[in-house]
């Protein structure tokens, strides 16, 4: 901790100043929103301008709640973007805005359902966002390397759980109920704590009431309290591990980033003379048959005159063609074709030319490439598709999706009509699709709401609003296409959705929670909670983090990655202050998706297994 004592006094100070920026915008608007009665008695004397807004603000009306929300959010993100030492808050400073906010104004000033809404509403959209985007990869993640990312990230959870279950049994004064609220905030997964808090909503059915206060005195602010040590944990937990190690992060880049080069087959070309009599006077495709529809070959040189390689194409003795594959499918083809030459097809000049066309139109979507016909119909050769950062070799089963760009071999004009035919439109692309959007939140709720009920709880166990949409939106992401409804959103819409949903469901916990939050703050059970959050933090992330260096020998940026993907936790922008290397992200993405979803579920879990019996 000592390495970040110079960043307390500055960050008290910026908090005092934003805590009396909000104090006396509040002040403002609550003295607006109360009537000044006459000494008399008699009649509410007001000054003209506080009659204005009182008019426009009744207490427990949706424009106030409205104006304190959006209040809560500007100054929680301000606060979130000042940045100390390449540290920053980020868009938990809602959550702790909102916290002082709802203390100040007090929760029978605004409307509580609106509240509601704007975090239930919030955290739907956030985890349905984050299930289209990281579903197309997700069962991926899960073989090979991947698998030991993610079996390390199933450890921290499961240690968290353990930690949290420890201290909920031996400390009855916060009991479960506050153990799932540590749960949740020292790994700073608001999701698992929305699930926790439905979850002892339905237990409480029949007294919502007292299920409230559970969840406002306890569990909400064991949240909140343990929230930023969790950021601050996987921190210390980086540098704790490259200590004790003596780790170069320079070193490690260059190791993690010539393991991933050697992990991605991207497609190469080759140019390779026809030496082998046997192919003499048959087809490419034939040829396409012995190569196990490895190789495409885009282009073919005969007595010096240059065409684009077709189906029919009849191969020749003394044939120059140009191949594209994977290294070793290419290195398989010229072994049994002839000689690499060194004549490079794609720099002779001529009509022929190469084009990157997007996939845009809905009839295309789902076919092969065969069935397209391109190269029989247009004389049009595709050579590879780039799907999201993957390259793959554009073989005749290869299913088009929507988004992919194809790299399409031919005449300028025959271009323009493949151009057409697949759709190539950026508008097309970049435009939201809100059917499928409303379409999967709505299935995605609805399987959120099925109860299932369990041999051994007393109540029916849910997915939640957390949950049912992330599974939804993974399942739809990966199908990619059903029937007219095409699941893919833009990176800017998908990252408006993500960003504006957590936003607002902290906002909705920090309002909420505000004024039990601050009254346990001051006691000694909020200091208490401090303390045990930064166990549930620090004792799975260090366990995990070592074992990982010591016995699996497991790269260093690689860890950090894994540490900070499965607390789901904003600190991975920490190693851009170590390093530039990708390799922390490319971990960090790979766990997410399973850690995401296991923090959900085990939060349910945790207050049915130990609260529900």
């Amino acid at each position: 901790m000592f390495v970040y004592a110079p960043l307390i006094r500055p960050l008290l100070a910026v908090t005092n100043s934003a805590m009396d920026l909000a104090s006396t915008a509040f002040a403002f608007v609550a003295q607006a929103t109360q009537p000044t009665l006459s000494t008399q008695g008699t009649q509410a004397t007001q000054p003209a301008y506080l009659s204005f807004f009182y008019g426009l603000f009744p207490h427990n009306s949706v424009a106030l709640t409205v104006l304190v929300v959006c209040l809560v959010g500007a100054s929680g993100l301000a606060l979130g973007s000042i940045k100390i030492r390449g540290f920053r808050l980020g868009i938990p400073g809602a959550m702790f805005t909102g916290l002082i906010l709802g203390n100040m104004v007090g929760l029978t000033a605004l409307s509580k359902p609106v509240i509601e809404f704007v975090r239930d509403f919030g955290l739907i959209i956030f985890v349905y966002a984050v299930g289209v985007q990281v579903g197309p990869g997700f069962f991926a993640s899960l073989r090979s390397r991947g698998l030991i990312f993610n079996f390390l990230a199933v450890a921290i959870v499961l240690l968290g759980a353990i930690v949290s279950v420890v201290i909920g049994v031996l400390l009855p004064k916060i009991g479960i109920y506050g153990a799932v609220g540590l749960f949740a905030g020292g790994t700073t997964n608001a999701p698992a704590f929305a699930s926790a808090s439905e979850t002892i909503k339905s237990l409480f059915a029949a007294n919502p009431a007292q299920g409230a206060a559970y969840i406002n005195s306890l569990t909400a602010p064991g949240f909140a309290i343990s929230y930023p040590f969790g950021l601050l944990g996987v921190i210390l937990s980086m540098v704790i591990i490259r200590v004790l190690f003596r780790i170069s992060p320079a070193h490690e880049a260059d190791l993690a980033d010539a393991l991933d080069r050697g992990n991605k087959v991207a497609p190469a070309r080759m140019n390779v003379e026809i030496k082998n009599p046997n192919l003499h006077g048959i087809t490419i495709d034939k040829v396409k048959e012995l190569q196990g529809h490895g190789v495409v070959i885009s282009r073919i040189m005969h007595e010096g005159i240059l065409s684009v390689a077709s189906p029919e194409t009849l191969i020749q003795m003394g044939d120059i063609v140009l191949a594209v594959g994977t290294p070793n499918e290419l290195e398989e083809f010229r072994l049994i074709a002839g000689l690499e030459s060194k004549t490079d097809l794609f720099c002779v000049p001529g009509s022929i030319t190469t084009r990157e066309i997007l996939v845009t139109h809905g009839e295309v979507l789902g076919k092969d490439i065969d069935e397209l016909e391109l190269s029989e119909r247009l004389g049009v050769t595709v050579t590879r598709v780039r799907r999201g950062e993957m390259q793959f070799t554009a073989v005749g089963h290869f299913r088009l999706q929507f988004g992919d760009r194809v790299l399409a071999v031919g005449e300028s004009h025959s271009l323009d009509a493949v151009a057409t035919k697949l759709g190539n439109s950026i508008r097309e692309l970049n435009h939201p699709r809100l059917i499928p959007i409303f379409f999967g939140i709505l299935l995605g709720v609805t399987l959120g709401s099925i109860p299932v009920a369990i041999p051994g709880l007393t109540v029916p166990v849910k997915l939640g609003l957390a949950a049912g949409p992330m599974i939804i939106a993974i399942i739809l992401a990966r199908l990619g296409r059903v029937g007219s409804l095409i699941w893919y959103m833009p990176h800017s819409a998908s990252q408006l959705m993500r960003e504006g949903g957590i936003t607002l469901f902290l906002i909705g916990v920090g309002i909420l929670a505000g004024p039990a939050f601050f009254t346990t703050l001051y006691s000694a059970l909020g200091l208490q909670l401090l303390l045990l959050g930064a166990l549930v933090t620090l004792i799975p992330l260090l366990i995990v983090g070592l074992f990982a260096r010591a016995v699996l020998k497991i790269n260093f940026l690689h860890i950090c990655g894994t540490l900070a993907g499965a607390l789901t936790s904003p600190s991975l922008a920490f190693t851009s202050t170590m390093t530039a290397s990708e390799a922390p992200a490319i971990a960090f993405a790979t766990v997410y998706p399973l850690a995401m979803i296991l923090r959900v579920v085990t939060g349910q879990l945790l207050v049915l297994i130990f609260a529900g019996n």
